[in-house]
């Protein structure tokens, strides 16, 4: 059984069934692809997207039963019968608990594809990671006004290092950034932030995005690591990263069945 239909359980899947496993691949929602969903919203990463679909045609090819909206507890696992369980149960954005991050006018960068639509003609990006920094060359790309900020003094420090200078470029080209600015609140108007010396500073839009990074789902994995006579875990549940890092460890752990 692989749990968590993203990019590492669906990589998984794939390469347990290609070496004569019956696989179980189980996620809790009504669609796979995990993270890789939130792409096709951004044309420039529309191809990511895609990979989420490729993955989903190959495990049906190979056989691997997917069993959507299907929550995974302890109980699951044993009914099943499970001989060996690969745990791929990703992460969660992180939300801080600023006063307003639950307004009708903030939205969470990963369903940005479902609120697209909602989205005013000027934008704070709240978080200057490489997500961050992604979604705001693409809604100035839509010719919306956006104003980009980062509690560091660096911008996409996760980015690739050859992708870094071009996508350094475009965020200059497209945004305005704030860095070392911290946000405090955010209000209809904007994002209350503090700067470098504290004091407190408007950086004004009417819809703001969340980009603040993920937080492996830890909990997840812990409620069910001891559930089987194998357990592996792979991708983001272990380390938020990259599609790179998620799918050899999950075609590694495959291997080791």
């Amino acid at each position: 059984m692989v749990v968590g239909a993203g990019v590492a359980g669906l990589k998984a899947a794939i390469t347990a069934a290609q070496r004569g496993h019956k696989v179980i691949l189980c996620e809790k929602t009504d669609k796979v692809g995990g993270i890789l969903k939130s792409e096709q919203a951004l044309p420039f990463k529309y191809e990511m997207y895609e990979l989420g679909v490729v993955l989903e045609r190959q495990a049906k090819d190979e056989g691997v039963e997917i069993c959507l909206n299907t929550t995974v507890t302890p109980e699951y696992v044993e009914k099943e019968g499970v001989d060996a369980l690969i745990l791929a149960v990703g992460s969660t954005p992180l939300v801080p608990p600023i006063p307003g991050i639950d307004g009708d006018n903030v939205i969470i960068v990963n369903d940005y594809y479902l609120n697209k639509d909602k989205v005013a003609d000027s934008v704070v990006v709240l978080g200057g990671g490489l997500a961050g920094c992604e979604c705001a060359i693409h809604l100035g790309m839509e010719g919306k006004k956006v104003e980009l900020v980062e509690m560091r003094d660096t911008l996409a420090a996760d980015c690739n290092i050859r992708q870094r200078p071009i996508l350094m470029r475009k965020v200059a080209e497209f945004s305005t950034t704030h860095t070392e600015y911290t946000g405090q609140k955010i209000t209809p108007d904007g994002v209350v932030c503090k700067d470098k010396d504290g004091h407190e500073v408007l950086v004004p839009g009417k819809t703001v995005i969340c980009a603040l990074g993920q937080r492996a789902n830890r909990a997840d994995v812990d409620a069910l690591r001891q559930c089987a006579p194998f357990v592996r875990e792979v991708g983001d549940c272990v380390r938020p990263a990259n599609i790179t890092k998620a799918i050899y460890e999950a075609y590694h752990a495959a291997l080791d069945i």
